[in-house]
């Protein structure tokens, strides 16, 4: 009878063992499905990101340039401003000029 108890014991002990070994087998499957569903999302959002700095990129680019032509129109009014003060200058003096002969 003590060889039947080992044998049972054994048998037991085996099921016992294959039954863990199974759920250990579908726990790492689940987390390979898991590692690959992440490294999925990590590769989407790398994506998205170089997306964007290609963007932010593009955006600094155009902000420079705009930055250039806001200095090219400052200059342009600054010397349309000194013009415009000339040509009142002129003004004035040929109304000094005109008021002066008036009195004459």
């Amino acid at each position: 009878m003590k060889k039947r108890v080992k044998k049972t014991s054994i048998k037991a002990n085996d099921s016992a063992l294959s039954g863990a070994i199974n759920e250990l087998n579908l726990e790492i499957k689940k987390l390979s499905r898991e590692k690959t569903q992440l490294k999925n999302t990590l590769e989407d959002v790398s994506s998205d990101i170089d997306g964007d700095h290609e963007k932010e990129k593009q955006l600094q680019e155009k902000i420079a340039k705009l930055i250039e032509k806001e200095a090219s129109l400052n200059q342009k009014k600054k010397n349309l401003q000194t013009k415009i003060d000339k040509v009142a200058d002129r003004m004035n003096k040929i109304s000094k000029i005109k008021s002066e002969m008036s009195d004459v």
